[in-house]
């Protein structure tokens, strides 16, 4: 019980109806009368009562920087004092246990503890929540990038836009961005407060470099990563191109040499070829046909290579060359002047018809009667 007196009571004895936690404290009685007064020896009234106005205490109450000591205290009233503390922190949709004592300590505290906590505290009477209290964390910026849209790599004339992340807390106030020139040449800056944004609407070949960008808040300072920008040049396309179509103009020259080359080789070996070949002559002609060994057919000559199995065409006959003829009897190895040969053109539809037939010998030209043939005369060779 606060410090104070309860107002005059004629009765001997204190009543308190309702108690309450706040009624617990040391207690006396004064009596009094005409000759004066008297005090009585103090008396401590213990109530008992669950935890009540359980609360967070953070340390220090000054700003909090990344590295520093942090300290959370699970502050509550209860007689029996609490024997139990749960400490709890809020992760996204997810409550995560953090601890079981009465203070949560960071000896170096970081950004990745930075977030929202509460406490609960128990007694044999029961438990009370605090309120979330949030634990801030300043720091300086970290993992600072460039991020290139549409790429690295772009056309001269197309758009580009950099854009330059950081974490940090409170927020980065200050971006700028610097670009070294790809021939090792000096720096150029550029400082801006209106956003992590660099936007060039047209880049050109001059604008090739490498890009980094540096976060500031007033905590500290961080730069990005060294990015190579690359502008290819609306010529360099061009000359790409053309390059492209004289190779494939020279692809194309070459392979037809070749093809030429090959033909002219195979005219000149047929023309070889024909060259080494003994001349034609009746002689050779007569010669090379005694010389065959086929047997002397009057009648069906079915053995002749012909034309596939229709015959029935009356405007193809079938012929029988002069190599196959049969010799002519009474023949010997060579050709006598006056021998001649008779090939037999049917007009009929079989094969079984074609007949071929001896000449008369000896500057006979009189031909055998016939409607359905047809007598070619070799003449007699000139000596």
């Amino acid at each position: 019980m606060e410090s104070g007196s309860i107002p005059d009571s004629f009765s001997p004895q204190l009543h308190l109806s309702y108690l309450k936690y706040t009624d617990r404290g040391e207690y006396y009685c004064v009596a009094r009368n005409s000759l004066g007064t008297d005090r009585s020896g103090s008396h401590f009234l213990n109530v008992t009562y669950s935890p009540k106005n359980t609360h967070v205490w953070v340390s220090p109450q000054r700003d909090i920087r990344e590295g520093s000591y942090a300290n959370l205290s699970c502050i509550s009233h209860a007689y029996p004092p609490p024997s139990r503390y749960i400490w709890y922190r809020i992760v996204g949709d997810q409550v995560v246990a953090k601890g079981h004592y009465q203070n949560l300590t960071f000896p170096s505290v970081g950004a990745q503890h930075a977030g929202q906590y509460y406490c609960i505290a128990s007694n044999r009477l029961g438990s009370q929540s605090s309120l979330v209290s949030s634990l801030t964390v300043l720091y300086a910026p970290k993992n600072t990038s460039i991020l290139a849209r549409p790429s690295s790599v772009v056309d001269a004339g197309r758009p580009l836009t950099l854009t330059c992340s950081s974490q940090a807390y409170p927020a980065v106030d200050n971006f700028t961005w610097h670009r070294l020139t790809l021939d090792g040449g000096t720096v150029q800056s550029w400082a801006t407060k209106s956003g992590p944004v660099f936007t060039f609407s047209e880049v050109s070949p001059g604008e090739s470099g490498q890009y980094y960008c540096e976060a500031k808040n007033r905590i500290g300072a961080h730069s990005s990563p060294v990015l190579t920008v690359r502008v290819r040049g609306r010529l360099k396309v061009i000359a790409l191109a053309s390059a492209v179509g004289v190779s494939a103009g020279l692809i194309t020259l070459t392979v037809a040499v070749m093809i030429s080359k090959n033909m002219h080789r195979v005219d000149m070996e047929t023309i070889e070829d024909v060259n080494k070949r003994p001349p034609v002559t009746p002689e050779t002609i007569c010669h090379e046909s005694a010389e065959q060994t086929h047997p002397v057919r009057n009648g069906k000559m079915s053995d002749i290579p012909e034309e596939p199995d229709d015959l029935s065409d009356n405007s193809h006959p079938s012929i029988v060359p002069l190599m196959d003829a049969p010799p002519i009897k009474g023949v010997s190895g060579r050709c006598s002047a006056s021998n001649l040969v008779s090939v037999h053109y049917s007009q009929m539809s079989s094969p079984d018809q074609v007949q071929v037939h001896n000449m008369p010998l000896r500057g006979e030209s009189k031909a055998r009667d016939s409607s359905r043939v047809v007598y070619t005369f070799l003449p007699q060779p000139q000596h």
